[in-house]
């Protein structure tokens, strides 16, 4: 129901509104200056800084002089005549109506209701109606304003008729919303890509600890809003975020911007402040801090960086490095002659301008350097008397000086050139304007000129002209410097250029690199080989410096992680880059090694000289006795089992991890084969009972039983490198440094067996030999492979733990020590014995010699005549002590079978009989 009341009343309203005018008295207390055209382009210029405040809604007054705001009036003027002058718009005249803002929305307003208002009317009111089609405002575009605040007040007035507006400097980047603004331009690009630029340049630098300032004001808090968001992104901290009151009083104000100060001169570590701000505030700023010497970096934003009342501030060198944003600039060299054409004549119809040359006349006893000062101080004089008369004699010749000159910022000035420019193209395209002709009439709405003007595209000067969707142009910034000499300020224009596009800052001049001297971090900077601690603060650029763990680096500054090394790699703690691990293995120049392989080379040499000397003793008594060709077989399995030290030591690879196992397992097994088979053949000849030892005999053969046992060996080896038999492998994860390069004897369990048969066989062996200990003295061999066995015994049970607790370099060496020891006990015990008796003892090494050893062994064994006397009492015919005898002559006539057996015959039956 309520709506359907709305909807029936709304065209009722239309209708009433249509009739309904605003009464209103003619503007003349306004401060503008026009000139009449057949298309009339309004201007709003900031040429006084403030108003007065009222205490009425009555007209506003303005203070404070501001000969840029005339230099801006002046630009708009000039680039109007421009196009008038030129062929552009044939037979068509643009006039202008320039109104002063006084850099308050509520006075542009006012002018802008005056922009709104009919074209037809006398009495300069505004129509309130439904459909503004063919509706004809007083102005067909409007060209300003200089801030975005007004600019943004204005603009929601201008969408209304969809007049055209084009600003020269307003950059917030809610300007760029064509929702909301879907009528605005402007010849400059949007702060969010000037925020982009200052970040860019602060990363440049490496700075990451950064205060702002800012005027509450939108222009100033849309800067300083999207630098800091794009800041924070980048990694960049902001220490403070200071705000100046913008509408508060001047004590509010005052008081504020100490309390500014105060926060910059204790924020040591803070050396780069961007800001955001009114010119007027920043130079305030200026004063409290021009005595203190802080040397910060000031990064400006267009709305100061090149104001020359700050750049006449007394010690503002002692502020440190100023560096700003203009925007791009063209030619302006017709314009800065058409100022020092200016007429000298007071009575000007350009009240501006008027204006200052009454303001000039009351500062004329003002130096040049404090002129600006006095203009706007005296303003309210002036503007107490609007109708001051100049007495001609005292005029003053102004255009033999530059001071206005002086006042020209080239980058806006172009800015207005472009935005006229801009105008005149669009007006031509909808006027289709060609050879010299408009062919349509210049009676159009200000909407249809709108969409015109978005086609805009044309190149003036070398800067091309073209409006993207957002009404931007993207022209890019300028970097100025301010260089201090002699305590004046010079603006070194154009150190560097920002591209949009590219996001990238050219150095135009070395002088910027001297701010690469200036420090601003939170905390310093990590160096390589340390990373980057949160400290309790919230802000990420303040932290602390670790450094990396060990085997872990970091190779660049400011690195949040460390990196592990690679496997074959290592590094330090505090490291920047990893080394490569030493390659360790148990190398021949080792001194461990050395003695090692000494011993191996010196058994080897004993082999040879005991086979040289059995060789040559081949047919003695000591020879055979030792078992004669078996004796050569084990030299021989000895002198291999010697040689597989050699696999041990030097470098490993699968090879000879293969072969140092199996050659010393299979050559130690016919070693210890051998000497089975020598202690079960002796065996057999005195301990057994004679009676069994014939048939005994028939089955013993010492060939067969060295090779069925060395077969199983080889067997066994032959399994374990089939299946899973010893590789190469490089262990780099147990030492630190270095990586070692040894034999993984693959399947323990098979290098186990394969040493446990040798044990097994060794304990037979022992066994045997254990039995025949007490044998003859010359044949005694079982007791030398007794000890041997028990050498081979303690040096691998030895070997066992120290084997399995061992780990690392000489882990090889233990086992080889094992090896030589086990080796030179068989060694030792088994052939040095003989070898003494044939070198030394040559009239034991007799037939002769042996046989009665053992016939001494045979008597004492059989204690013959004790036990016949003692146990029975027998005389020498006693039927019992007859078989005693009997049996006792038997026993010895074995012994020396035995003996022939073994090696040894008897010189005839006659001596045997003898015995």
């Amino acid at each position: 129901m309520f709506q359907s009341m709305i909807l029936y009343m709304v065209p009722i309203f239309c209708v009433l509104s249509i009739t309904t005018v605003l009464a209103c008295d003619i503007l003349d207390d306004f401060d503008n200056t026009r000139d009449p055209g057949d298309i009339i382009i309004g201007g709003l210029i900031p040429v006084h800084e403030k108003v007065v405040i009222a205490k009425k809604p009555e007209s506003q007054k303005c203070t404070g002089y501001d000969v840029r705001g005339l230099m801006k009036a002046l630009a708009l003027i000039h680039s109007i005549e421009m196009v008038n002058n030129s062929t552009l718009l044939p037979g068509i005249k643009l006039g202008y109506e320039i109104y002063d803002t006084c850099t308050d929305p509520t006075k542009a307003l006012k002018a802008t209701l005056r922009f709104l208002s009919n074209s037809n009317s006398t009495d300069n009111c505004v129509k309130v109606q439904c459909n503004y089609t063919d509706y004809r405002p007083t102005v067909q575009a409007v060209v300003g304003a200089a801030t975005s605040e007004v600019s943004i007040a204005i603009a929601r007035l201008l969408n209304i008729q969809l007049i055209p507006q084009i600003s020269y400097s307003s950059s917030a980047k809610i300007l760029s919303d064509k929702a909301r603004f879907p009528a605005f331009f402007r010849t400059i690009p949007s702060d969010e890509y000037q925020t982009k630029g200052m970040v860019k340049l602060v990363q440049m630098f490496q700075w990451n600890w950064i205060g702002t300032i800012a005027s509450d004001e939108e222009y100033s808090r849309s800067g300083i809003n999207n630098f800091i968001t794009q800041a924070e992104q980048a990694g960049i901290c902001i220490a403070f975020q200071e705000v100046i009151p913008f509408y508060s009083s001047v004590q509010v104000t005052n008081f504020r911007i100490k309390e500014i100060a105060n926060i910059i001169i204790n924020q040591t570590r803070v050396n780069v402040i961007v800001s955001f701000g009114k010119s007027s505030h920043v130079a305030q700023l200026f004063k409290e801090l021009s005595n203190q010497n802080i040397s910060k970096v000031w990064i400006a934003s267009d709305s100061w960086s090149t104001n020359s009342n700050i750049t006449r501030l007394e010690n503002i060198q002692n502020l440190g490095n100023i560096v700003g944003f203009t925007f791009k600039s063209g030619d302006v060299s017709m314009f800065q002659n058409y100022v020092k054409n200016l007429p000298s004549n007071p009575k000007s119809s350009n009240t501006f301008l008027t204006e200052y040359y009454n303001l000039r006349k009351l500062c004329a006893h003002v130096q040049t350097y404090n002129l600006d000062s006095c203009l706007s101080n005296h303003t309210h004089h002036v503007m107490a008397n609007s109708l001051l008369t100049v007495n001609n004699s005292m005029e003053i010749q102004y255009q033999e000086d530059d001071f206005l000159v002086n006042y020209i910022d080239p980058g806006v000035t172009s800015n207005i050139q472009w935005s006229v420019t801009a105008l005149a193209h669009a007006l031509k395209m909808l006027l289709k304007c060609n050879e010299g002709i408009c062919q349509k009439s210049f009676n159009f709405a200000p909407w249809e000129l709108l969409e015109y003007l978005k086609k805009v595209n044309m190149t003036d000067g070398g800067t091309k002209i073209h409006f993207d969707p957002s009404g931007d142009l993207m022209s890019g910034y300028d970097i100025v410097m301010w260089n201090f000499t002699e305590g004046k300020v010079e603006i070194n224009r154009k150190v560097a250029e920002y591209d949009i596009e590219e996001n990238k800052i050219t150095v135009r001049d070395s002088k910027l690199n001297s701010l690469k001297a200036v420090v601003s971090k939170c905390s310093k900077q990590c160096q390589p080989g340390q990373i980057k601690l949160s400290s309790e603060s919230q802000h990420t650029c303040c932290y602390d410096c670790i450094n990396c763990t060990f085997n872990t680096y970091s190779k660049t500054k400011d690195a949040l992680q460390c990196d592990f090394c690679l496997p074959d790699e290592w590094a330090p703690s505090g490291s920047a880059h990893c080394y490569k691990k030493r390659i360790i293995f148990l190398d021949w120049s080792n001194g461990f090694s050395i003695v090692l392989l000494t011993l191996a080379a010196f058994g080897i040499v004993l082999i040879i000289i005991i086979i040289s000397i059995f060789f040559k003793n081949v047919s003695t008594p000591a020879v055979k006795s030792n078992g004669g060709t078996i004796s050569f077989i084990m030299l021989i399995s000895l002198l291999f089992s010697f040689l597989s030290v050699g696999f041990f030591i030097g470098k490993p690879n699968d090879i000879t991890c293969n072969i140092r196992q199996c050659l010393f397992g299979i050559s130690f097994t016919l070693s210890v084969s051998c000497a089975l088979a020598k202690s079960l053949k002796i065996l057999l000849a005195f301990d057994f009972n004679p009676a069994n030892q014939h048939n005994l005999r028939n089955f013993y053969h010492s060939g067969l039983i060295t090779s069925f046992c060395t077969g199983l060996q080889v067997i066994i080896c032959t399994m374990w490198l089939v299946f899973n038999g010893p590789k190469m492998h490089k262990d780099d994860t147990r030492m630190q440094k270095e990586i070692l390069i040894e034999c993984n004897e693959g399947s323990y369990v098979a290098f186990a067996v394969m040493l446990g048969y040798i044990a097994f066989l060794a304990l037979i062996c022992f066994s045997f030999a254990f039995k025949g200990r007490k044998l003859p003295e010359n044949y005694n061999e079982a007791k030398f492979i007794t000890f041997s066995m028990l050498i081979y015994f303690i040096s691998w049970i030895t070997f066992v733990p120290v084997y399995v607790t061992t780990h690392g370099l000489y882990l090889p060496a233990v086992e080889v020590v094992a090896i030589l020891s086990s080796t030179y006990g068989i060694l030792c015990c088994q052939f040095f014995p003989k070898c003494y008796i044939i070198l030394f003892k040559k009239e034991c090494n007799t037939t002769n010699s042996f046989l009665k050893n053992l016939y001494d062994y045979s008597l004492k064994s059989t204690n013959l005549i004790t036990n016949s006397q003692h146990s029975l009492n027998c005389s020498g015919h006693n039927k019992s002590c007859k078989s005693i005898k009997s049996n006792n002559s038997q026993k010895i006539l074995s012994i020396t079978s035995a003996a022939q057996n073994n090696g040894f015959t008897c010189v005839s039956r006659k001596r045997s009989s003898s015995w």
